[in-house]
């Protein structure tokens, strides 16, 4: 399928370089996208940060308060094929995404060895957030949507580590070393909404690596 990619490699030569990929997914890819959340924002299949997998302090609360889909535990393996956000993990493999994240740092080209993928829907709304943490995986892909136009504030990506601000934009894709400390700011609605899901999902991707025996 066609791309129409407006990559940057920001912080390029320093210590936390990151991707950030514009119009990640297609017209008629975004359209899909759109779709599957809907779907799964209508379930009773939600779980709430603060009860499941989570970065946690020290004493064993949450570092976040928000939404979440853990959907890939919903499928079996035929069903999760029907999934367009798994379906289209097909870009991160491409010899043009290769490309553009080889052009950070040299440990980036190690992502093209990565062989396996996990996913996960995280869904903010009024004071959601998510504190300073990392991930335990190799590499990190985050890609943003909410409708339009928003009616929020706040919901923007920080890597406090390096002080880079990413603002919130549709369909804009993040990657980096799951390693690098990042949070999401509170979000807080201009107005009470008048309907559900009018708030910030992100679509995670984790992807790492299973040694082949």
């Amino acid at each position: 399928m066609e791309n129409n990619w407006k990559p940057q490699v920001v912080g390029e030569g320093t210590t936390f370089p990151f991707v950030v990929v514009d119009n990640w997914y297609n017209e008629d890819e975004e359209k899909k996208i759109w779709k599957e959340l809907e779907f799964y924002h209508s379930t009773e299949n939600t779980e709430r940060a603060e009860t499941s997998i989570v970065a946690r302090h020290h004493d064993g609360t949450s570092k976040s308060k928000a939404f979440r889909y853990y959907f890939d535990s919903w499928y079996n393996d035929k069903g999760i094929k029907k999934s367009h956000i798994c379906n289209f993990t097909y870009k991160y493999r491409s010899p043009e995404f290769h490309k553009i994240i080889e052009n950070c740092l040299p440990y980036y080209r190690s992502f093209s060895s990565t062989n396996v993928n996990c996913n996960l829907i995280s869904y903010y709304e009024e004071n959601d957030y998510y504190e300073a943490h990392y991930d335990s995986f190799e590499w990190t892909s985050l890609i943003w949507y909410y409708k339009e136009p928003n009616q929020f504030k706040g919901g923007d990506f920080m890597f406090p580590e390096s002080g880079h601000t990413i603002k919130l934009k549709n369909n804009r894709m993040v990657m980096f070393p799951s390693c690098y400390l990042h949070q999401v700011t509170p979000v807080k609605f201009n107005t009470p909404p008048k309907e559900e899901g009018l708030g910030r999902y992100t679509i995670t991707h984790f992807f790492y690596t299973i040694p082949s025996n």
